[in-house]
């Protein structure tokens, strides 16, 4: 059986003075059970501290109810027992990790147009995230809001919104058909991590329809 899928992703940001786990322990007090996951996102990373950090991170993610996920590493991945993998667009084929890891619980994906999204669908990975959606340093042009919408318009995967997302986002982006968000900047550059996070989730409790 899947896991229900959070409301929110929040990718790690192993540059962090305090690196990718303190900021995300403060973040996550208080944090209502099954609202958020966590993606380890480290590509810099050695092997081990990868896995030290999977380690810290599945041990703050399963006392507050959460999930977790690791970026292209299905190894890993199942080292640290976290819920499954996050696949970018060049990395390893959705079939491929199906095959090698059926007990995989969640396998995510990153896709940056309608085509990608559709063959994701196809492929049967569990969600996406479709970026950018807002201006992000190094990044390729933004989608836009509507850009966007008509990306995700008719394609049978849920689709969070990536890129340059804050709290203002929040609505707008739901009514134009995403899932949920995922953020990364918008928590680990915030001088207060849990208020930012707070902030999300009351944004998203606004939009959610009476007694869900």
């Amino acid at each position: 059986m899947k896991p229900r899928l959070p409301r929110i992703w929040i990718i790690t940001n192993p540059d962090h003075p305090e690196g990718p786990v303190a900021p995300l322990v403060r973040a996550l007090r208080g944090c209502p059970p099954g609202a958020v996951g966590v993606q380890l996102r480290a590509k810099q990373a050695t092997d081990r501290k990868l896995v030290d950090w999977g380690h810290a991170l599945r041990s703050t993610t399963a006392r507050c109810g959460c999930l977790l996920t690791v970026n292209r590493r299905p190894d890993v991945a199942e080292i640290v027992e976290a819920d499954g993998v996050h696949l970018p667009e060049a990395g390893l084929c959705v079939p491929q990790v199906r095959s090698e890891w059926p007990d995989m619980a969640l396998l995510g994906v990153s896709r940056h147009d309608r085509e990608g999204l559709s063959k994701a669908g196809q492929e049967h990975a569990t969600f996406a995230f479709l970026s950018p959606v807002f201006p992000v340093p190094g990044k390729a042009e933004p989608l836009g809001l509507e850009g966007f919408a008509a990306e995700i318009a008719h394609v049978e995967i849920p689709t969070y919104a990536l890129g340059g997302v804050h709290a203002k986002h929040v609505a707008p982006l739901l009514v134009a058909g995403a899932c949920g968000i995922a953020v990364r900047r918008t928590i680990y550059d915030a001088p207060d991590p849990e208020a930012a996070l707070q902030s999300l989730l009351s944004e998203l409790d606004k939009t959610r329809p009476k007694g869900e």
